[in-house]
C-alpha cells in the first residue's frame, strides 16, 4: 500500500489576503509579470477567467535552475474560505510522485490598522518508490514564490 508523506509551511505576508488569493486564482495567468524570474507562464483553461472545481493550471516555471512544465487540476476550491487545492497530473513532479496535491489557505490577519495575510500551505504526495527524496526543492520554490509575489504586490499598493 502507498504511503502519503505531508509537507507544509505557514507565511506570514505584508499582502492583503484577497488579492493574493486572486493572484492564485482569477489572475493566475499574470503571476510571469510580477515574478518572472520563477513564473514563465501560467495558462488556466478554460480561460474564461472563473476557477472550479476541474479548472486546468499549466505552469511552466525555474525549479533547482531548471524550467520545467507541470499541469494541475482543480481539485478542491472555496472561494469564500479562501482555500483552493491543486492536484498535479502531468509534469516533471509526476515522474517520482504518483500523487502530488497542493492545498493553499489564505486568511486575513489584522494588525495595527493594516491588513496582513497567513498563507498556510501543504503538500500531500506519494513517491514512486523509497529512493525518490521529498519534494523539499519544491517546497522551497514555494515560499520563494510567495516571498516574491508578496514583495511585488506590497510594493505596487504603496
Amino acid at each position: 500500500m502507498a504511503q502519503i508523506h505531508k509537507l507544509q509551511g505557514e507565511l506570514i505576508l505584508e499582502s492583503h489576503a484577497d488579492k493574493l488569493y486572486t493572484m492564485m486564482t482569477r489572475d493566475a495567468p499574470s503571476l510571469p509579470k510580477y515574478v518572472p524570474q520563477l513564473v514563465h507562464k501560467c495558462q488556466v483553461l478554460p480561460e474564461d477567467g472563473e476557477i472550479r472545481l476541474g479548472s486546468i493550471f499549466v505552469w511552466d516555471y525555474v525549479i533547482d535552475t531548471s524550467t520545467v512544465r507541470t499541469k494541475d487540476r482543480i481539485t478542491a476550491v472555496d472561494h469564500k474560505n479562501m482555500s483552493i487545492t491543486y492536484t498535479v497530473f502531468e509534469g516533471h513532479l509526476s515522474v517520482d510522485y504518483p500523487s502530488f496535491d497542493i492545498t493553499l489557505d489564505v486568511t486575513p490577519i489584522q494588525r495595527g490598522g493594516g491588513s496582513k495575510s497567513k498563507v498556510n500551505w501543504s503538500i500531500k504526495y506519494e513517491k514512486e518508490n523509497e529512493q525518490v527524496p521529498p519534494p523539499t526543492s519544491f517546497a522551497k520554490f514555494f515560499e520563494a514564490f510567495f516571498r516574491e509575489l508578496d514583495a511585488k504586490l506590497f510594493e505596487t499598493t504603496l
